[in-house]
């Protein structure tokens, strides 16, 4: 798995299986961020197919892969990469291993502090706590229910290696995830229909 994956495996599977806007500015109580966040903790299961694209400043041309997301309320989080290579990454009940090659590898997340802001973000927002994802983050909501950016900024730059994360969406769809790591790198995760059966 190459380096800095994991926190952008775990926040992306987690925000796409929630499954045209103004500029942001600061959603305030009662603001359909209030309304958005309901809708996304409503999700009990999920499942979409996903496109990812990474831009790495090291490269000149973006890696890509594709494959499953699959959430389970409240802390299953899973991400099936079919393409280019086969990788499963699991977020279970707060444990975190990854599969490849017929080889699983558990993760401990205490030895990665650089995780913690990913994590958060993801249960935070499954869950609809908005007063904890704005303990870390400056959340900004703009456009309306039926098409929306959510902009999340890590209120303590210096101890995080991410800039921002934005994700689009119409209603408890959402259609893309983009992060942008304070070193310029950036990924751009595209979802689409469940897989077919």
């Amino acid at each position: 798995m190459r380096r800095g994956a994991l926190p952008r495996l775990l926040l992306l599977c987690a925000l796409a299986l929630c499954q045209g806007a103004a500029a942001a500015a600061p959603a305030a109580p009662g603001a359909p961020l209030e309304r958005l966040m309901a809708l996304l903790a409503q999700r009990k299961h999920g499942e979409a197919t996903f496109i990812e694209r990474d831009y790495l400043t090291v490269l000149t041309r973006p890696l890509s892969s594709s494959g499953v997301l699959i959430y389970d309320a409240p802390d299953h989080l899973e991400k099936r990469t079919l393409k280019p290579h086969r990788i499963t990454l699991v977020f279970d009940h707060g444990a975190l291993s990854a599969t490849r090659g017929g080889h699983t590898y558990h993760i401990d997340l205490s030895a990665h502090r650089q995780i913690a802001p990913y994590i958060e973000a993801v249960s935070d927002t499954l869950s609809g706590n908005r007063a904890a994802l704005e303990r870390l983050f400056r959340v900004s909501f703009a456009g309306t229910l039926a098409r929306w950016t959510l902009t999340l900024r890590p209120r303590q730059a210096r101890s995080s290696h991410l800039r921002r994360i934005r994700i689009d969406g119409a209603r408890a769809d959402i259609r893309s995830v983009d992060l942008l790591k304070t070193n310029g790198d950036h990924s751009r995760m595209t979802l689409g229909p469940a897989p077919a059966p």
